[in-house]
């Protein structure tokens, strides 16, 4: 992938320019780095909370587009 992975370099993703497979891999990517978060909260510790947070919003992001494209599709 030519982009920059968001997670490791801090970088933000334009997710309206990614393709309906990289949406579709990022999104499953992010609901399982997320389950893996909420695990590791109610088993111990965990020092990045606001990670949470980003990745729900990210999440929504890529729902959004992902609907905006239906949207389109069903009109065209």
């Amino acid at each position: 992938m030519a982009k920059a992975d968001k997670k490791k370099s801090g970088k933000k993703i334009s997710f309206a320019e990614l393709s309906d497979a990289e949406l579709t891999r990022y999104h499953l990517d992010f609901r399982k780095e997320l389950q893996e978060i909420r695990f590791s909260m109610v088993t111990s510790s965990y020092p990045n909370n606001a990670r949470v947070g980003t990745l729900k919003k990210d999440i929504a992001r890529i729902l959004t587009v992902q609907n905006q494209r239906k949207g389109q599709a069903a009109k065209a």
